[in-house]
């Protein structure tokens, strides 16, 4: 039976988009912190609430697709995951704001409620990071698959931060537990396909920001368990993996577009091609159904390809997609903007390895000086990273470049 024209054209817009849009949005995983608000202790009821840039306006914890199953909360991480996220929903939008920045001040009263609040969301998520098996119930992801757990995912690690932070300010280790159990949501969501790997790395971002700000705090014990979690060779794996699920994501789709009517799939792709081209020039408007078809194919086939150099972590392999890449460019009009995709994610993978490698190296610096910084080199060069002393504490620079400046951390000592 041939699909609905609306069923269609749902399926080509998203199709279309989302290799354009995703990169955004995984920016936005990135930059999850929001710049430092005053200082001076506020009031809940004087805090307005403000919706994030590009990200969900509707409330997304706890919505589920269509046959979508929790599975028992002692034997799935994602059930009780769930339940903190009902619990994050219970707090007023001026609460949300504040719990957003571990930087936030409130009144003692307010920060007491909000203590009391937290705790049972971060007993949920410790209890979630004891369990190994974390099923989303999203498998296999599609251009349709709704991913609504990442956002919600975002709230409860910003809170578990705060409560690190304003909840924990005598317990260390109960701070690192939180940060911790951050780390393991971020690991837990990474398998949701392209978007879950980069909102991890966002995750990633988070923590080891709020670690680099309390670093002069934490002991011994909490330094071996945040640095061997941040060293976890997992993290090398989930971009490949992210790779290979996306790669089997294009083949599905170009199925799909493969059962459709001839004309009415291509009058779809033209109609939302015109949409597209608008963000950057060269995109093709009109192809027919055979080249539609075999262009995502070309294109899920060069991300196994790049798949297996990760997984690899090969650079000679690396190249070669990177020149394999740029014929299917010369051959595919479609390539362009899957390709361009694909080596921003790898530049956003290698970023957050950088970021995790800085605060390892920041912290082993913090208990035993920069002595330990040739035991703790960056991963872009192999070399130490750049120390530089600063009026509260000191700051690590990298080799590695984003937009034409090196990576930075600044970590304080008190």
């Amino acid at each position: 039976m041939n699909a609905s024209p609306t069923r269609i054209r749902g399926y080509v817009i998203v199709g279309i988009a989302l290799l354009c849009l995703f990169i955004v949005l995984g920016w936005v995983a990135f930059h999850e912190e929001r710049s430092p608000l005053d200082q001076q202790p506020v009031k809940v009821e004087t805090v307005k609430p403000v919706v994030p840039v590009l990200e969900p306006v509707e409330n997304p914890a706890n919505k589920r697709t269509a046959g979508q199953t929790d599975g028992s909360a002692s034997t799935n991480a994602a059930a009780i995951y769930r339940q903190a996220f009902d619990l994050f929903d219970q707090f007023s939008k001026d609460q949300e704001f504040i719990l957003g920045d571990w930087r936030t001040n409130v009144d003692a009263s307010v920060e007491a409620e909000l203590c009391d609040r937290l705790r049972p969301i971060c007993d949920l998520m410790h209890q979630a990071a004891a369990v190994t098996n974390c099923d989303w119930g999203i498998e296999p992801i599609t251009v349709g698959t709704r991913l609504p757990h990442l956002q919600a995912s975002r709230n409860i690690a910003r809170a578990a931060l705060w409560n690190a932070v304003h909840c924990r300010s005598n317990d260390m280790a109960g701070a690192t537990d939180d940060t911790l159990a951050v780390l393991r949501l971020g690991h837990n969501i990474s398998h949701s396909g392209l978007l879950g790997c980069l909102t991890d790395h966002g995750l990633q971002g988070l923590a080891a920001a709020c670690v680099a700000d309390n670093v002069g705090l934490l002991g011994g014990a909490d330094v071996q368990q945040l640095a061997a979690a941040l060293n976890d060779p997992a993290y090398g794996e989930a971009a490949s993996q992210a790779m290979y699920q996306d790669a089997d994501r294009l083949d599905r789709y170009a199925t799909e577009l493969s059962t459709m009517r001839a004309a009415q799939a291509e009058k779809e792709f033209s109609d939302s091609a015109q949409i597209m081209a608008q963000f950057g020039e060269g995109y093709p408007t009109h192809l027919d159904q055979a080249a539609i078809v075999s262009a995502y194919k070309q294109n899920a086939d060069s991300e196994r390809e790049l798949a297996e150099a990760l997984a690899t972590s090969s650079e000679a392999a690396y190249e070669n997609w990177q020149q394999h890449a740029t014929e299917l460019e010369t051959s595919d009009p479609l390539a362009k903007s899957m390709m361009e995709t694909a080596e921003s994610f790898v530049q956003r993978a290698r970023y957050a390895e950088v970021d995790r490698a800085l605060v390892v190296a920041g912290m082993a610096v913090a208990q035993g000086g920069v002595d330990t910084l040739p035991s703790n080199p960056d991963p872009s060069s192999s070399q130490p990273f750049v120390y530089t002393q600063t009026a509260n504490g000191f700051q690590l620079q990298s080799t590695y470049q984003v937009n034409g400046k090196p990576m930075t951390m600044q970590f304080k000592l008190r």
